[in-house]
């Protein structure tokens, strides 16, 4: 979706349909097959099969302790495909202009670029897990379970530090509250199409399952 303004709206539609019902968790599944390139909005193998890994144990967990086990494991999944979709979608600047769009350019513009900087850091991590990886596999070291807790640690106060470094810039150029930009916004006739399928896997959330099944007859 080229328009940042509906592709937040379809991912907060569906994102809520797939967490509140199993049937709009199906429904927003069929969006998320009909409507994005699936497996090429996936991040690496590893990582998302070791998410899938972890919603599946607890859903397993739950299911022995006569929880809705099964039900949990399709609307997590779910929701982790949107928001994988939502991410790999998501260009430098639009989280700012959508937030600057629909609050202004006092507050719109703090929230964007709050989430702007988050993105960023999620992108900075990445390369440096990837760093860490190569650096490791030059030593002969393989990535266990005790070097997952260091390289944590390491990972957290970097971040935390490169925060602190771009609060001081930001400082020392005079930023105070808000600031001023014109979002421009391209809208496809898809875009539009699929915000509006997006609203039905909402509509389904909302209805019990008996109705849900009189709908489809």
């Amino acid at each position: 979706m080229q328009d940042p303004r509906l592709r937040l709206f379809a991912t907060v539609v569906l994102s809520v349909a797939a967490f509140a019902s199993t049937a709009g968790a199906l429904a927003a599944l069929a969006w998320w097959l009909i409507f994005t390139p699936r497996t090429k909005a996936l991040p690496r193998p590893g990582v998302f099969l070791g998410l899938v890994v972890m919603i599946a144990v607890t859903a397993l967990v739950s299911e022995w302790g006569d929880g809705p086990g099964v039900s949990y494991l399709i609307r997590m999944v779910v929701v982790l495909l949107l928001a994988a979709w939502a991410y790999t979608e998501t260009r430098e600047g639009e989280v700012l202009a959508v937030a600057v769009w629909a609050l202004g350019n006092r507050i719109g513009f703090e929230i964007g670029l709050i989430a702007e900087m988050g993105l960023f850091g999620l992108t900075v991590i990445r390369q440096d897990i990837e760093q860490m990886r190569v650096a490791l596999a030059l030593k002969g070291i393989k990535v266990g379970v005790r070097s997952i807790v260091p390289i944590a640690i390491l990972l957290i106060v970097t971040q935390i530090r490169r925060a602190d470094d771009l609060a001081r810039l930001l400082v020392v150029r005079g930023y105070t509250l808000g600031g001023r930009i014109c979002p421009v916004f391209e809208t496809g006739s898809r875009d539009v199409l699929a915000a509006l399928f997006a609203m039905i896997p909402g509509i389904l959330c909302c209805l019990p399952v008996r109705d849900v099944f009189i709908l489809l007859q």
